[in-house]
């Protein structure tokens, strides 16, 4: 919009900031992003509103922002990008309003399908004036985007209510996932499961090199924030975009094909050890002495041996010990004797193909609550069938 007094001396503008595709290598829509000031001081579009707008006017003053957004996204080249409009929950919560956010982006000649509408998630309250108001706008060909998932009382059932073409991430999440390893793993987590509901995940507040890295890391579909791009009038182009996170792709990719290298050679000596293990299973070897090559592997957590039915037959032999605290922690499950397995995909595979040497997808172990992936075979002992299992160490 261009720069005009409201209330006395504060000046209004429109910035926009590039979400980019980390996959198509390019910006695939802009976020337009409210800027004010009074006086030469800038304000946060919070403080306008708390400071200059009635609540009465709320939902008026949302709308000409809103006109005004996309007036400007009108006037810049802007072909097969979306506008990204943060758009108020009382707006979208009034039918009348609903409809009329709709005719003022036909007004803009702007496609109601480039327009995605992001709602804040912790304001969203799932009640029929929302939904209505939602149906109406996707209806004329809008998408919808949840905002700041990841903040605060997160409701799966909320977002998955609303049927979001999009969620982005809230910065905090991304930031803890930078500083801690079980956050980094879970957000990778929360991307596949937003894939499951059929949305594509924005990250937000990518602005240092480790953002960048963990963003990437995480399987997410578009990336924003300061490393990036900054919001502006006129924004960065993908030729200076593009560059700086192509760099840290190839940086993520050298390091990943490494670390698959080191997994591949910690893996193979798993199964070696782990046939050798099988055959003295089958030449009669006691237990606790045909696990030996096993056990002495240094990312093998403990072998188990089940019955055809899925149960185990004693006790854990465990590798690696857990510390004093731990062993009082997890007390309650560290005896799994006569434990029924039988529901876990490595029973299943094993069983179903036996003398074929299955590894699981990683999984939070019930015995300790680390991460593991499970080795299992299913082999006959004495004439009966069997099934071998090792846990290993989830590899980094």
């Amino acid at each position: 919009m261009d720069k005009r007094p409201v209330r006395d001396s504060l000046l209004l503008d429109s910035h926009f900031q590039p979400i980019y595709s980390l996959a198509h290598r390019r910006t695939v829509g802009l976020e337009a992003l409210l800027r004010a000031s009074e006086q030469g001081r800038a304000l946060s579009p919070p403080e306008v509103y708390e400071r200059y707008i009635r609540r009465d006017e709320r939902v008026a003053m949302d709308l000409a922002v809103c006109a005004a957004h996309c007036q400007r996204f009108a006037t810049m080249p802007h072909s097969h990008r979306w506008l990204f409009l943060n758009v108020d929950a009382m707006t979208m919560s009034d039918p009348k309003q609903a409809a009329e956010l709709g005719n003022i982006i036909r007004a803009a000649g702007i496609a109601p399908q480039s327009v995605v509408l992001e709602v804040l998630e912790q304001a969203i309250e799932l009640d029929a004036r929302l939904l209505e108001g939602v149906a109406m706008l996707r209806e004329q060909g809008c998408l919808l985007a949840i905002d700041d998932f990841g903040v605060g009382h997160s409701n799966l059932d909320r977002v998955c209510s609303l049927e979001p073409d999009f969620v982005k991430f809230d910065r905090n999440l991304l930031r803890s996932a930078v500083n801690q390893q079980r956050t980094r793993n879970l957000l990778s987590r929360l991307v596949r499961l937003m894939h499951e509901i059929g949305a594509l995940v924005v990250v937000e507040g990518v602005e240092s090199e480790s953002d960048v890295v963990v963003a990437l890391d995480s399987g997410c579909d578009l990336v924003q924030g300061f490393y990036v791009a900054r919001p502006a009038a006129l924004p960065d182009a993908d030729t200076l975009i593009t560059p700086r996170l192509d760099a840290k792709w190839d940086e993520l990719m050298n390091r990943e094909l490494l670390r698959r290298k080191l997994n591949r050679r910690q893996l193979e000596l798993s199964r070696q050890a782990f046939v050798q293990t099988a055959i003295a299973l089958m030449q009669g070897s006691e237990f606790r002495f045909a696990a030996q090559p096993m056990l002495a592997l240094p990312d093998v957590i403990r072998c188990f041996l089940l019955d055809h039915e899925g149960r185990q037959k004693g006790r854990n032999l465990n590798a690696r010990q857990l510390s004093e605290e731990d062993n009082l922690r997890f007390a309650p499950l560290e005896d799994t004797t006569g434990a029924v397995w039988s529901r876990r995909t490595y029973f299943q595979h094993a069983i179903d193909q036996p003398g074929v040497l299955y590894m699981s997808e990683p999984y939070l172990s019930m015995t300790d609550t680390r991460t593991c992936v499970t080795l299992s075979m299913a082999i006959e002992i004495d004439e009966e069938m069997h099934v071998l299992c090792t846990d290993v160490l989830l590899p980094r």
